[in-house]
């Protein structure tokens, strides 16, 4: 935050006259705008209000005067001038018998010395004054272009316009406070909730990755126990239709020292039969026997 206001004294210069009194030159003053060293008043980008007061007292020369010229002057730290303004001014009107019924009424206090015969006037040379920052002012000339004026102080104030959120900082400063508070809990809490749900949705997503790989397998199980059942199907298909082609033998008879078998009617081929002559040979052993 740029400082508020600066508020700085003006002294006067002026040459004196050889021959006479009063002042034989425009009273000047040259006003410095780099404090600590080196640093500038001005912030680059701020907008400030220069304004000059001067306390002139009531007197007759200050009345006889009328108005007067000030004139104020900005310069870089080459000397250059960067901005100048002239302004008029005089003393405020007032009849002789309001000086009259003024005094009377003021009288205490102006025996007291707690009030004096004077009067303030507030002049404004510059109401947005920004400063170039390749070129800022270093100083301020202030020059009344008058021989004869009387005034007891001059001096120059520089009030900071702030707007937007140097406005809020500025005048209320405990609201901004507390809003800037709750808005950075607002937004760590919202951090919070965002990772947290993160979270949460990679657990879920690991979880249903999980479910879908026991489902494949099961699947992949359920499928093997197919394709064995499938396999063992067709091994039983292909062993009953191998038993099925091989003919069948059923009764035996013996002809001649000849066995003969006699085969059992085809499924596909009922219509034909036929005998199958098995030779035994009947081996010694049988015929000892016999």
């Amino acid at each position: 935050m740029p400082t508020e206001s600066y508020i700085l004294p003006v002294h006067l210069n002026f040459r004196t006259c050889d021959v006479g009194m009063g002042a034989c030159s425009f009273p000047s003053a040259n006003i410095s705008l780099l404090k600590s060293g080196q640093e500038n008043m001005f912030v680059t980008g701020q907008l400030y209000s220069i304004v000059l007061n001067l306390d002139l007292p009531e007197s007759n020369v200050n009345k006889e005067l009328g108005m007067f010229i000030v004139k104020l002057q900005l310069y870089n730290k080459n000397g250059h001038s960067l901005s100048s303004a002239t302004r008029s001014t005089m003393l405020h009107y007032r009849s002789e018998l309001l000086r009259v019924l003024d005094t009377f009424v003021f009288s205490p206090l102006l025996l007291s010395g707690f009030v004096e015969q004077k009067q303030m006037l507030m002049i404004e040379f510059f109401s947005n004054y920004v400063d170039d920052a390749y070129n800022p002012a270093v100083g301020i000339i202030v020059e009344i272009q008058n021989l004869h004026v009387q005034l007891y102080t001059m001096v120059l104030k520089m009030y900071a316009k702030f707007t937007g959120l140097r406005y809020f900082l500025y005048h209320w400063p405990m609201m901004s406070a507390l809003f800037g508070i709750s808005c950075n809990l607002v937004m760590l809490l919202f951090i919070a909730l965002l990772s947290w749900y993160q979270c949460l949705s990679t657990k879920k997503s690991n979880s249903s990755e999980y479910n879908s790989y026991d489902d494949d397998f099961e699947s992949l199980e359920e499928r093997r126990k197919r394709i064995r059942k499938m396999m063992d199907k067709e091994k039983e298909d292909k062993r009953l239709s191998t038993s099925k082609s091989l003919p069948e033998f059923g009764e035996t008879e013996t002809l001649g020292g000849e066995t003969t078998e006699k085969l059992l009617p085809d499924s596909d081929n009922t219509s034909d039969s036929f005998l199958r002559h098995r030779h035994i040979k009947h081996h010694s052993d049988q015929d000892q026997d016999s």
